[in-house]
């Protein structure tokens, strides 16, 4: 059974915002419409921030060997030849 559609319509979008989202969609070689759906479609793939730490909050605590973060990524850097 093909997905459901439905009409979407957004109003006062400002002339420049839409002349770029033409310009990328023309790039893209899709209509104005395909382009929005593909960048709706991105942006509700990735998870909120709060999606995203409430996630994170549920993993286990890690052991870093009794460092804090900021210890072991100054250790990396200097390994790295990297300067902090």
């Amino acid at each position: 059974m093909p997905a459901r559609k439905t009409d979407l319509q957004i109003r006062g979008v400002p002339v420049a915002l839409r002349e770029r989202l033409r310009r990328r969609a023309d790039g893209k070689g899709l209509s104005m419409s395909q382009y929005v759906i593909e960048i709706l479609k991105d942006d509700l793939a990735r998870p909120t921030v709060a999606e995203w730490a409430a996630e994170v909050g549920k993993l286990p605590p890690v052991d870093f060997g009794g460092k804090t973060g900021a210890e072991l990524v100054r250790e990396i850097r200097r390994e790295m030849g990297l300067q902090d």
